[in-house]
Order: structure tokens, then C-alpha cells, then sequence
């Protein structure tokens, strides 16, 4: 038998007049009598035979692993914006309200009333935990400190735990997942190999409105310069699924199974899988069918492919720099030490503390002139 490549060395796109290009071009004009490798589509079906589908070979993303998020942020990621609002909200209205019931109440009795700064300050200590200064003499007012307090209780309690969670496991930004979340972060860009037979299909002739933004944006560059720019991060690889584990798996993950790379959650199937194509009316289809058949169904392909790409990976493997495989401590330490680095939120709300403090003072001391 006699191996070659197609002489333009492209997989098969059709070129407008009923003809096609590549491998598929080769098959239609009966040039050779089959191909080990083509990705089966609706249109390519009508000008070649092929055998049944053995691999499906998804699209895939490629980003870096999500970032830890600053640490001066932890003191407020317990909560979400939403819950922060509610609760600032809340405790300002309890304290107009608190006061307002003592003002009415001391028109009543004729009781000294409270001022409204004072129920203010009341709430919020309340809220941190701190004894209130003068209980109501009301029995309104003293329900309504009472089922504050409850609520007090219910949200430093939840407060609490979360933050300590935080401080522990350092939180991290959303990973990307999808082509929405590519679409969606601000100053990020995504490239990929260059765009050739079916591959080239997908995103041109797609009919989606993330396909097509995905496909107006993308940078052609290779493999290997696309994970250099995936690693020094805002920027995404997309590419086939076995690109990644054949070409890629040397640098995807070190010896101890850690990875600088993140494999986004959804795979898109490119048509309709992987076949073997024949020039249409080849005596031999069916019977390489049947043997394809038995190969799948024995597993066989399966633990082939997945041999390869582990010798593969181990002869990559042996030849690198063991120094570069240093894990990072604490990320696999089970235990966390509490630094000045997990509570730097603290000092720099002191630090804002101090800040409104001399405003105040500077305030104080126009007043007085």
C-alpha cells in the first residue's frame, strides 16, 4: 500500500462549485482508496463513504486556573453585596425607629428621650455584639431591642463561620467554562491553531451568536505560544480535545498530578465524530466497519489511545527539570497558619478608621472657631 498526504496538506473543505479540498477532495475524485482519520459531516457524506464513528474529539477551552481573590477582601466575601446592603439598611432603620418610639413615648410619660444618635450608635453596637448603652423604659422599645438582638445573634453567627471558611480556603475567581464566560470577562482574549477542515466549519458556518463573536475575535497562533500566553494569563486556548492530551499532556501536568492549566467544563462536539473515510462504491467499507466495530466494543481503541498518550507523557516527563515541579505549600497543606496576609482586610479597616476619625477631628475643631 502506498501512505501519503493530500497535496494542498488540508482536510476538506468544499470550495463552491460541488468540489472539495484535502483528503475529501482526494476520496470525491477517487484519487485514493480511503483515509485513517476525517470528522464526519452531513455535506462531506455525500461525495465519500465512511465507516461507522470510534472518537468523538470535542472542542475544548484552555485557561489559567483560576486566581486566589485579594486578601483584603475576605472581611466582606461572607456575605454578598446584596445581604451587606439589607443588613446596613436594616440597622439604620432600626435605629430611626427606635428612636422615634422613644420620642413619642417621652411625650406621653414625659420621660427624657434618647437622641438620635445615640440609637444609632445603640444598633449598630448591638449588631457587633456590644451591650446596648440605656435600655427603652417603653415595652415597645424593649420587643423591638430584643428581636434585634435575635437577629444580631443569627447574623454574626453566620457571619462568623463564613469568614473563618474564608481565612482557611482562600477564595478564587469564577474559572471559564464556556464560550458566555470568555465573552463575558473584560480584557480577556482566546486564540487557537489555525482553523482547518471541519474545525474551520464549526465557527464559520455556525448560526449561534457566541460561535460566531468567539470566531470574529479569535488569534491564530500555535500550541505551544498559546499556553504561554494562557499561562501569563488574560488570554484562552481553543483547540480539540486531543490536541490537548497528546500535545499538550507534558506540560498540562507535572509528576505529582497538579496542573497550571484549567480544562473548561463544557466540550462542544464538533458534527458528527471521527471515521474512517472511503471513495464512494469501496468493496472493503463494511468489512473495516465490522473490525472497527469489535475493536470498540473490546475497548480496545480506547486503551490504545489512552497508552499512547501516557508513554507520551512519561518520556516528556523524564527529560525536565524536576526543580520546576515544586508544589506550592500551601495549597496542599492540610493545615493554615493565619497570617498577616490573611488579615490585612483588619488593618486596613483600622487604617480607614483612623482616616475618618481625623476628619471628625478636623470637622470638630471648624465647629469651635
Amino acid at each position: 500500500y502506498e501512505l501519503r498526504e493530500p497535496i494542498d496538506e488540508k482536510w476538506g473543505t468544499p470550495v463552491g462549485d460541488g468540489n472539495w479540498t484535502g483528503i475529501v477532495g482526494t476520496l470525491q475524485h477517487q484519487q485514493a482508496d480511503f483515509s485513517l482519520d476525517l470528522t464526519l459531516t452531513e455535506s462531506r457524506s455525500r461525495v465519500m463513504d465512511y465507516s461507522r464513528v470510534y472518537y468523538q474529539d470535542p472542542i475544548v477551552i484552555v485557561s489559567p486556573k483560576p486566581t486566589p481573590l485579594p486578601r483584603h477582601l475576605a472581611l466582606t466575601r461572607p456575605f454578598e453585596g446584596e445581604l451587606w446592603l439589607v443588613v446596613t439598611v436594616c440597622t439604620f432603620v432600626l435605629g430611626i425607629i427606635l428612636w422615634l418610639l422613644q420620642k413619642m413615648w417621652s411625650w406621653v410619660s414625659g420621660d427624657r428621650s434618647a437622641s438620635l444618635v445615640s440609637t444609632l450608635f445603640d444598633s449598630w453596637g448591638m449588631l457587633l455584639m456590644k451591650p446596648i448603652t440605656e435600655i427603652p423604659s417603653n415595652m415597645n422599645g424593649q420587643v423591638l431591642v430584643g428581636w434585634w438582638l435575635l437577629t444580631c445573634v443569627i447574623i454574626t453567627t453566620a457571619y462568623r463561620s463564613s469568614f473563618i471558611a474564608h481565612l482557611s480556603v482562600q477564595s478564587k475567581y469564577p474559572p471559564i467554562n464556556n464560550f458566555q464566560d470568555l465573552l463575558n470577562r473584560d480584557g480577556w482574549s482566546w486564540g487557537s491553531k489555525a482553523l482547518l477542515g471541519t474545525v474551520f466549519l464549526y465557527f464559520n458556518q455556525s448560526s449561534d451568536p457566541d460561535i460566531q463573536n468567539i470566531f470574529r475575535k479569535m488569534e491564530i497562533s500555535s500550541i505551544e505560544d498559546s499556553l504561554k500566553r494562557v499561562l501569563a494569563g488574560g488570554f484562552s486556548l481553543i483547540v480539540v480535545k486531543i490536541r490537548v492530551k497528546v500535545q499538550a499532556a507534558e506540560i498540562f501536568f507535572d509528576q505529582y498530578g497538579n496542573s497550571r492549566y484549567q480544562l473548561a467544563r463544557t466540550e462542544y462536539p464538533i458534527f458528527g465524530g471521527n471515521v474512517w473515510g472511503f471513495r464512494q462504491g469501496a468493496p472493503f467499507t463494511s468489512q473495516i466497519s465490522k473490525m472497527k466495530q469489535r475493536l470498540i466494543e473490546a475497548g480496545l481503541l480506547n486503551l490504545w489511545l489512552d497508552d499512547i498518550i501516557k508513554i507520551q507523557t512519561e518520556l516528556k516527563n523524564a527529560d525536565r527539570n524536576t526543580e520546576e515541579l515544586t508544589l506550592n505549600s500551601e495549597e496542599n497543606s492540610n493545615q493554615v497558619v493565619l497570617g498577616l496576609d490573611h488579615l490585612q482586610g483588619g488593618f486596613y479597616l483600622l487604617l480607614l478608621g483612623c482616616f475618618l476619625a481625623f476628619l471628625a477631628f478636623v470637622a470638630e475643631i471648624i465647629t469651635q472657631c
